[in-house]
This record gives C-alpha cells, sequence and structure tokens, in this order.
C-alpha cells in the first residue's frame, strides 16, 4: 500500500472509527502509522478534538490536541467550510504523531442529518 493510501486510512480510520472496536487482523496494512499506535486516551482526545473543530471551527482556525502521557498529538486545521446537497461541510488538515510516526492530509467531513460528522465519499 502507498504511504498516501496508508496516510488516509490511519486519518479515516482515527476519524470515523477510533473508539469503535476493530478487528485487528484488517489493519495490518496500517503497522506504521499513528493509530496504531495510539492509547485510548489519545483516541478519546483526538475525537474530542476532531468533532469540536468540525462542530465549531471557521475556516483558518485550528486545534492542537495532545497526550502527555503517551506523547501523542496533532494538530486539526479547519481549510474550508462549504456545503454539499445541503448538508454542512469541512475541509481539514489533520496531522498526527505518536510513538516515532507521523502523518497529514487534507480531508473532507460533511454532517449527517443526525448531527454527526462524517468522513465524506
Amino acid at each position: 500500500m502507498s504511504l498516501k493510501a496508508r496516510i488516509f486510512s490511519s486519518i479515516l480510520l482515527a476519524a470515523v472509527v477510533a473508539a469503535a472496536p476493530v478487528a485487528a487482523s484488517n489493519l495490518s496494512f496500517m503497522n506504521d502509522t499513528p493509530y496504531t499506535h495510539f492509547t485510548k486516551a489519545d483516541h478519546e482526545i483526538f475525537n474530542q478534538a476532531l468533532q469540536d473543530i468540525l462542530k465549531q471551527g471557521a475556516a483558518g482556525e485550528s486545534r492542537n490536541w495532545s497526550n502527555p502521557a503517551s506523547k501523542a498529538g496533532g494538530k486539526l486545521k479547519v481549510i474550508k467550510s462549504f456545503e454539499r446537497g445541503q448538508m454542512p461541510c469541512r475541509t481539514l488538515s489533520i496531522a498526527n504523531r505518536a510513538k516515532g510516526r507521523s502523518a497529514s492530509g487534507q480531508y473532507n467531513f460533511c454532517e449527517k442529518t443526525s448531527g454527526e460528522w462524517k468522513l465524506a465519499e
């Protein structure tokens, strides 16, 4: 799997299923990504920062997250806000680091009618 695909997978999983149990056999392609090295607390801190910036962040605004216990952390920045099919959406720049690994990229999220923000397809 290419580096870009691994980075995307890392951020996708961290953003969408970070707190959900996932079969370890399905994660072998992510062995060197920050996500696989997040602790439970890292996931919780990252998810809170992600939800906060998706719900309240304006273009240009950023949120840093960190866990001093694990030394994992990252930065989330709103690149732009837009609408897709009358759903509010945001493009975020997400950079994470954990256990000597780092990954970054830009991703679109849209708010579903349930109020939950999801990675846009």
